[in-house]
């Protein structure tokens, strides 16, 4: 490794990671990038596993190969029609909680914001539309996790190792949002007194990723007064987005109501 290696930036070790699938033939194996990139296999590895979260490579069986996010662009197309769908749900629950509020969907372990409405309140949460956060550690990825069964948990969110108490205080947590008809919520970020409630938008099973409606702002949001606008908010969008579906054709998940 040359000298003027070692002081490259992540972003700078990510990007020679990424050009080294340029001319690969197929998938690439740790060892081989390594090689190619001429940066330490622990390196390596570490920025691998992250690209692979935030879905920039895949892995199997075979080896790393680029994901999703470099072979479609991001896939925001896909997502017009839910956003069209919740515009009006959104702006309907913002002006009735004078609150910011989100649209987001879970793509593998992680939450990808879609959307933001928040009026005058919008600059005052540090989120943006195209963010991307790991979902343990967000109320919308809490409330679409919940959305899934325990073993889809353990392979989404399993590898992280993020959460104090791992895997089993995610699912104590998820446990938590179920009891409350699938809100999670958090009350008093400490150091900002951010609080925040979100739950999933419900619809049938297939190729659409689960999808979320959150509201934050600083200060407390009351669960008796904030729940049944956000229960409201998400049902409002379903029937938009699902026309021909009602929950009573669905199999044995989360009830929202």
């Amino acid at each position: 490794m040359s000298a003027g290696a070692t002081r490259l930036g992540v972003l700078e070790r990510a990007t020679m990671i990424l050009d080294a699938f340029d001319d690969a033939p197929g998938p690439l194996g740790l060892d081989e990038i390594a090689e190619i990139t001429e940066l330490p296999r622990t390196t390596v590895f570490r920025l691998l596993t992250t690209l692979r979260d935030l879905g920039w490579v895949h892995h199997d069986r075979r080896g790393y190969a680029p994901g999703r996010r470099l072979t479609t662009g991001g896939g925001e197309s896909e997502h017009l029609d839910l956003r069209a769908a919740a515009s009006v749900a959104l702006n309907e629950l913002q002006l009735a909680t004078d609150a910011v509020v989100h649209l987001s969907v879970l793509d593998g372990p992680i939450v990808h914001y879609l959307d933001k409405v928040g009026g005058v309140r919008a600059t005052t949460i540090p989120s943006r539309v195209g963010g991307r956060i790991i979902a343990t550690d967000s109320v919308s990825g809490l409330a679409m996790l919940a959305a899934l069964a325990p073993e889809q948990v353990d392979a989404l969110v399993g590898h992280l190792d993020r959460t104090p108490g791992g895997l089993e205080s995610v699912h104590h947590e998820l446990a938590a949002v179920r009891r409350r008809k699938g809100i999670a919520i958090l009350d008093g970020l400490p150091g900002t007194g951010i609080s925040s409630m979100a739950t999933v938008i419900p619809g049938p099973r297939g190729p659409r990723p689960l999808a979320a409606i959150s509201v934050v702002r600083r200060g407390h949001l009351p669960l008796p007064v904030i729940g049944p606008l956000l229960l409201a908010a998400a049902r409002t969008t379903s029937r938009t987005l699902y026309p021909d579906w009602s929950p009573s054709k669905r199999g044995p998940v989360l009830r929202l109501a």
